[in-house]
């Protein structure tokens, strides 16, 4: 009969498996890298221009990247850099090729999320960050799942928990703490107002103290950043039960949107979310910090029975929540007639 050591051993091969894998995909440096694009990819696909308008350009303005040519001279191939680089000096019939971006808005923040696994969260929540970056965003992505699938193909491997989505939670409510607590001690009846403590566990872990950047990683992606998540950070659920019995009166479920808050509104134009496949702690954060909630679905009845689930037991969640009077951020109120930002762009 099996048990745990069997368990652990397996997970021991696995993981050598794993390592001989990611040496393979991220050689000679042990670093995944971002590939280079061709003049037709940098003309027709990400410039949307003719690819002899383009080589005209390149050709009239020796100060445009040159990018690396090939051997017989035929291709020229881009780094993202250069290409952000030819965006910024180059117009095309008079237009500039940056992006617009709202003057005085914050990052548009949009959350992939549904119940069923296997639906394509990571693999969108990705593509949708490569995409946005090409056209010139500047984006944020944050790995909310502790599978951490995200992270993984953005090339983040070891990451500490203390790093992830919960040690944003666990500095907010550290931080909220102390605010709270260094509120007036008694009204003039003299009543008292409470003080809550802390555990050591928790106050004394250092992460109250973190700024709200040392969470951010960068990617191989030059305008692609990132809080990645672990497998070790599959324990957030059950400590973040824990942690709103600590202090119920902590706003808990405002805990990532506050953290958004804390940056700067230009740092990024656009905030993806990958959530788990689960309605819990993690991803009801996610959903109160987004203006977008993007539910992917396969085509199946399965996939559409899943879907509906999701759906309807989001609905009972936030209803459950505003009756107990719950703080909402502005993403779950924009269904009650506020209006939501555009989709942001800015100049990189």
């Amino acid at each position: 009969m099996f048990g745990h050591k069997d368990l652990a051993q397996l997970r021991d091969s696995s993981l050598k498996m794993q390592s001989w894998i990611r040496k393979q995909t991220f050689s000679p440096g042990n670093e995944k890298t971002l590939r280079r694009f061709s003049s037709w990819e940098v003309a027709e696909l990400i410039f949307k221009v003719n690819q002899n308008t383009f080589r005209g350009r390149l050709a009239a303005e020796p100060g445009l990247p040159g990018g690396e040519i090939e051997a017989d001279g035929r291709q020229r191939w881009f780094s993202l850099e250069e290409v952000n680089e030819m965006r910024r000096k180059m117009k095309v019939n008079r237009k500039s090729l940056l992006p617009e971006r709202p003057k005085g808005k914050r990052a548009v923040r949009v959350a992939v999320a549904n119940f069923k696994g296997g639906a394509g969260k990571s693999t969108v929540a990705l593509h949708f960050a490569h995409a946005a970056a090409l056209d010139g965003y500047r984006v944020l992505t944050i790995d909310f799942d502790p599978q951490a699938t995200l992270s993984h193909s953005m090339g983040l491997a070891d990451v500490s928990e203390e790093h992830t989505v919960w040690g944003i939670m666990a500095r907010d409510l550290i931080r909220e703490t102390d605010r709270m607590n260094a509120r007036a001690a008694g009204a003039e009846t003299g009543r008292q107002v409470p003080v809550r403590r802390l555990p050591a566990s928790v106050s004394e872990t250092g992460l109250g103290d973190l700024r709200a950047t040392d969470f951010i990683k960068p990617t191989c992606w030059p305008t692609i950043d990132l809080v990645p998540s672990c497998a070790n950070a599959a324990f957030v659920e059950f400590a973040s039960a824990q942690y709103r019995h600590l202090n119920p009166e902590w706003s808990f479920f405002a805990a990532v949107s506050r953290w958004l808050d804390s940056l700067p509104d230009d740092a990024y134009d656009m905030v993806i979310f990958d959530c788990p496949p689960a309605i819990g702690y993690q991803s009801m954060n996610a959903v109160f910090a987004a203006d977008v909630l993007y539910v992917p679905s396969g085509p199946g009845y399965w996939e559409y029975d899943s879907t509906t689930s999701f759906i309807g037991q989001l609905a009972e969640a936030l209803a459950d929540l505003a009756d107990f009077g719950a703080d909402f951020p502005r993403g779950i109120k924009a269904a009650e007639g506020i209006p939501r930002p555009p989709l942001p762009a800015h100049p990189l």
